[in-house]
């Protein structure tokens, strides 16, 4: 099957589009962003990003040419209007949204971000968003025409446990770390972990936002991470935690699959999710609060033998679950191929 990819040529974007060739597909990857102006996401954040579409549209036009293929696939979809939307749909007589985020929930928590998405999602005829709790209704209400909604995944290749070098220990090595962006919430998490005991480490952008950021400067080791140094960070580290977005209703995320799938002990928020995911105290460990996190943290450092046999039953257990890229793409592609049975759905 050919395929077209429109998404970010970067981080889980652009890792989706190589599990999609992996399984033997014939991709074509455009990103929508490289056309764009300096500022464009404040500009789609702010007012809603008036143009955007139209000259994504134009440039996604001349991109594609003459070419065909059997259906398309566009990872998120800020960017990608009615207007974008039509200029792929000469290119393909199928179009699948897939959005790992949340921008179903009203009111949005990122302003006016989801404008342009929400306008185009009639228009796709499948669109695919992770499960959350009343998501297949948030999607109905925002006009997606047949919907399904899946785990968060890891990747097959990128977050496969590493053998890291005595240099690479060195450099990413701690006892407990959190790899993620600074939100409202997190540094007061944080803070109580350190005023704790907690050895912890902190990888991530925008931490010095932080109310409680004297305190946390030492802790923080690095801004953003992504591909292999993003793995390198949780594989060096004894256990490796997971925080929830709650703006978004998140009872999972992409860390629940991806730490366990790089063989780390995982400390992740006690939610129906992770508990439906991995069995409390032998395949990860889940917690009510940062008392009792740090509390949990102790008793896993403490005991060397428990610890790494969770991560290694948690590693077995992301197989068994599926949480993969390469299952994702098999599971779309099933879907597309019933709906250019049906001759497509969205017209």
């Amino acid at each position: 099957m050919r395929l077209l990819y429109i998404g970010a040529d970067s981080g889980t974007s652009l890792q989706r589009a190589a599990a999609f060739g992996r399984v033997g597909t014939d991709v074509l990857h455009l990103s929508p962003y490289a056309c764009l102006p300096p500022h464009w996401a404040l500009w789609l954040n702010r007012a809603g990003g008036p143009g955007i579409d139209h000259l994504v549209a134009k440039e996604l036009g001349r991109r594609i040419g003459e070419r065909h293929f059997d259906f398309a696939l566009v990872d998120c979809g800020d960017v990608i209007g009615p207007a974008a939307l039509k200029a792929i749909r000469k290119a393909a007589p199928v179009i699948v949204n897939y959005n790992a985020d949340n921008p179903f929930v009203d009111p949005s928590p990122e302003r006016l971000r989801w404008n342009i998405l929400r306008r185009a999602l009639p228009h796709y005829d499948l669109a695919i968003g992770v499960r959350r709790d009343g998501i297949e209704a948030m999607m109905v209400r925002r006009g997606a025409r047949r919907i399904d909604t899946i785990w968060q995944c890891a990747d097959e290749i990128m977050h496969r446990p590493p053998s890291l070098t005595q240099e690479e220990k060195s450099r990413w090595s701690s006892d407990v770390v959190f790899v993620g962006t600074w939100m409202p919430g997190r540094g007061a998490f944080m803070a109580r972990l350190i005023e704790k005991g907690v050895p912890l480490a902190i990888h991530g952008a925008r931490w010095k936002r932080a109310p409680e950021y004297r305190l946390l400067h030492p802790f923080v080791r690095s801004d953003h991470l992504e591909g292999a140094d993003y793995t390198r960070a949780i594989a060096g580290a004894k256990i490796a935690l997971v925080l929830l977005n709650g703006a978004n209703a998140d009872l999972h995320t992409t860390r629940s699959a991806e730490i366990p799938a790089i063989g780390t002990a995982m400390c992740a928020p006690c939610t129906p999710h992770h508990h439906q995911l991995y069995r409390q105290g032998e395949e990860a460990v889940f917690f009510e609060g940062p008392d009792d996190c740090a509390e949990i943290c102790r008793q896993l450092l403490a005991d060397d033998g428990r610890r790494r046999g969770i991560a290694d039953a948690g590693h077995r257990r992301t197989f068994a679950n599926g949480t993969y890229n390469q299952v994702l793409a098999r599971r779309i592609i099933e879907q597309v191929l019933v709906l250019k049975r049906a001759g497509g759905m969205a017209r």
